[in-house]
């Protein structure tokens, strides 16, 4: 470079240093915390609508206040009166929709924080409710997941494949359960698992002898892609692992299949998808207030992407929860958390084929005017 070439340079570097100094010296001189525009909400909304719910009813929308406040809103039409009556779960996945938010929020150094919090969840309720108050914080930690992680991640209810999950993964998620007050276990044993699978093939039956239980479950399926394609939301027969016309036929012509061969052939096939099953986790946690639920969602978001970032998968075993007389048998085998927190969450983790994504709403329907 010239002299004169050089000189101009560095002029020119000086007299941009002096007008950033002045017009933001402190932010300037002592690091400053964000050089990003604040992210749109409805972008943060177009990935984090990829996260899981409730039997993907997507409960969730959002109105914007400003550029940095949003009203979270809960649809109670998409609640489950039977199968989740406190909304319990609901409100956990309400926390997920939060935590995934501020994920994406993330990569303009940014997070998403909970301002306030309104009344509980009232499926009784006829139309959206507002439920929180969300704001756009400046951000300055680093953020190990990325919306890559977000549109990545599945459910799978395949059989697994050969191999466990690393003990360092899951030494990781015990220490992202305990940074927000929630304590991981796991076990390897085949006994136990087997054990547990059986209990919950067993549950999933008395379930489904249930009128009331059926009903619900036959109104959130989606039996083939039309259906799927149609709702965007709800259980689709192929990502269960299940024939549509066989989900059908079990749910709208129970009796058919409380005894005898094709008993026997659906037991079979279900405890089929859970082949090489060798790693089940289970996380306690508070589960007494709203703030609970919100929390124990957001630890649950981070955990699932983290086992995403190593390409396994995860299928909650609902049942076994939700369940009262189930409940009570696996909290006999558990090994229990302190200090008057509960299991709330049990599921399978390990390694499969990348399964079926389910449809999700599109933004504009999440987004209230």
């Amino acid at each position: 470079m010239k002299t004169y070439d050089r000189r101009q340079f560095l002029k020119g570097v000086t007299g941009a240093t002096f007008s950033l100094a002045l017009f933001n010296p402190f932010k300037y001189l002592f690091g400053a915390t964000n050089l990003y525009d604040v992210p749109k909400w409805r972008d943060l909304v177009e990935v984090a609508r990829w996260c899981p719910t409730v039997h993907n009813l997507q409960a969730h929308k959002l109105q914007v206040v400003s550029d940095t406040v949003a009203n979270l809103y809960y649809d109670p039409s998409k609640l489950l009166p039977v199968g989740d009556p406190k909304s319990i779960f609901s409100t956990i996945a309400l926390g997920i929709f939060i935590e995934h938010l501020s994920i994406v929020a993330a990569e303009n150094n940014y997070r998403v924080i909970v301002d306030t919090v309104y009344d509980d969840l009232d499926y009784t309720n006829t139309e959206p409710t507002v439920f929180a108050k969300l704001k756009l914080v400046e951000n300055n930690q680093q953020e190990e997941l990325t919306s890559k992680l977000i549109k990545k991640r599945r459910t799978s209810r395949l059989d697994y494949e050969e191999g466990q999950l690393d003990k360092t993964v899951l030494e990781k998620l015990k220490m992202e359960c305990e940074k927000f007050d929630n304590e991981f276990f796991y076990t390897n044993d085949k006994e136990f698992i087997d054990y547990l699978v059986n209990i919950n093939q067993e549950t999933l039956f008395k379930d489904l002898s249930n009128q009331k239980m059926r009903e619900e479950l036959d109104w959130l399926f989606r039996y083939n892609k039309d259906e799927a394609e149609e709702h965007k939301d709800g259980l689709w027969a192929k990502c269960m692992g299940f024939k549509g016309s066989l989900l059908k036929s079990v749910f709208r012509h129970h009796k058919r299949w409380i005894k005898g061969f094709r008993k026997r052939i659906l037991r079979k096939t279900y405890l089929s998808s859970f082949d090489n099953t060798q790693t089940v986790a289970w996380i306690g946690g508070a589960m007494s207030t709203k703030y609970d639920l919100l929390n124990n969602g957001r630890m649950l978001a981070r955990n699932w992407l983290l086992i995403t970032k190593h390409n396994a998968y995860i299928q909650p075993f609902g049942s076994l929860i939700t369940n009262e007389l189930a409940n009570k048998k696996i909290n006999e085998k558990f090994t229990q958390p302190s200090n008057g927190k509960e299991i709330w969450l049990i599921y399978r983790v390990g390694y499969s084929k990348e399964p079926a994504r389910s449809y999700r709403l599109s933004t504009d329907e999440i987004l209230i005017n």
